[in-house]
């Protein structure tokens, strides 16, 4: 799915070796946490996200690499389904914030952000970085279920 996801946003393809995903996303010293959606034992999703530090601020992130679900399965709740569990995953960590990239000129993308009431918080050229909206309560930033 990393290959459809690069496909989409018309990156060069990615040379991926299932090795480098085991050692780097497996174990005590990953370098990342993957969620996947599945429906009926087929792969529909994936989110893959990191752990940040701010030491300014002395905050923990946690920070959305990659979010892709398949285009048969788009409007099936799979993306927001995700969402929610990495916001749970990111509290669960004592993560102040998740935030993400999301390329300018990816429409659906920002139309589904919007739609979990995503918050743009910065944009370049290239990039607009997001972050899941306010929520009453403990100050945290989350998704509604």
């Amino acid at each position: 799915m990393a290959r459809e996801l690069a496909a989409v946003l018309e990156d060069p393809e990615p040379t991926l070796d299932p090795n480098d995903l085991v050692r780097d996303g497996i174990g005590p010293e990953r370098w990342f946490d993957c969620l996947v959606a599945e429906v009926d034992g087929r792969l529909i999703g994936y989110a893959m996200v990191c752990r940040g530090y701010e030491a300014h601020m002395a905050k923990r992130r946690l920070w959305l690499s990659d979010l892709y679900v398949r285009t048969d399965a788009r409007r099936t709740g799979a993306g927001r389904t995700l969402m929610v569990e990495i916001a749970r995953l990111a509290i669960g960590q004592g993560c102040e914030a998740v935030y993400w990239d999301l390329w300018r000129l990816n429409r659906v993308g920002k139309a589904f952000y919007e739609s979990l009431e995503a918050v743009e918080i910065k944009r370049s050229c290239h990039l607009a970085c997001w972050q899941p909206p306010a929520r009453s309560g403990r100050g945290r930033r989350t998704f509604a279920a």
